[in-house]
């Protein structure tokens, strides 16, 4: 299946999407294409059980990807805790060589520096971004990728290469190709332009 949105909430089996599942969320037997991972808002009452039945699952041949996962300074457990749990998907990111989707929110500096620190192999792309150009420079310097969906800051669409730009609707009730429209036209580029560039990169990264 061609892929145009790398994150999403729908429950629409027909869409050309990777759908975001926490565990509880997981259906070996629906056909859909998904990602797995413990949100960072749920880093506070993660089990051993959890962890393994994560790894397990993730193993699964419609995952994807890892995540979504990261930190947010704003919620969940102590920065300390949320870490942990990250770096646990970082770990399975690199051992099933599939990328990570991270959720970040006021914590691009802790999400470089693990990204320093551990060196991966995989794709890292930081989902629904939404921060200042600056913050997108940052990233974009360290090998990590950026996807926008419905909001997002224009200069940071404008600054970010083409080749790190991701789209996804996550969870908008905009359709994908209203958001392609908008992000295109931010990134001063066709929309169907985009989307090739999206779906070719898709098919090798995913």
């Amino acid at each position: 299946m061609t892929i145009n949105d790398i994150h999403t909430h729908s429950n629409n089996l027909s869409h050309h999407a990777i759908v975001s599942l926490s565990l509880a969320q997981f259906d070996r037997e629906a056909p859909r294409l998904c990602s797995i991972g413990i949100h960072p808002w749920d880093s506070n009452r993660v089990t051993d059980h959890d962890l393994r039945l994560l790894q397990q699952l993730s193993q699964h041949r419609h995952v994807l990807a890892i995540g979504e996962c990261g930190i947010d300074c704003l919620r969940g457990a102590d920065i300390e805790q949320q870490t942990t749990l990250f770096e646990y998907h970082i770990g399975l990111s690199e051992m099933l060589k599939k990328p990570l989707i991270i959720h970040s929110v006021k914590s691009a500096h802790i999400i470089i520096s693990l990204c320093k620190k551990h060196k991966p192999a995989q794709k890292w792309i930081v989902h629904g971004f939404r921060g200042n150009a600056s913050t997108a420079q940052q990233f974009i310097n360290h090998g990590i990728e950026l996807s926008f969906g419905e909001k997002f800051n224009a200069k940071a669409v404008a600054i970010t290469p083409i080749e790190m730009l991701w789209v996804e609707s996550d969870e908008s009730r905009l359709c994908i190709n209203a958001i392609y429209d908008l992000v295109a036209h931010a990134a001063n580029i066709e929309p169907h332009e985009l989307q090739k560039s999206v779906e070719m990169r898709a098919e090798k990264t995913f």
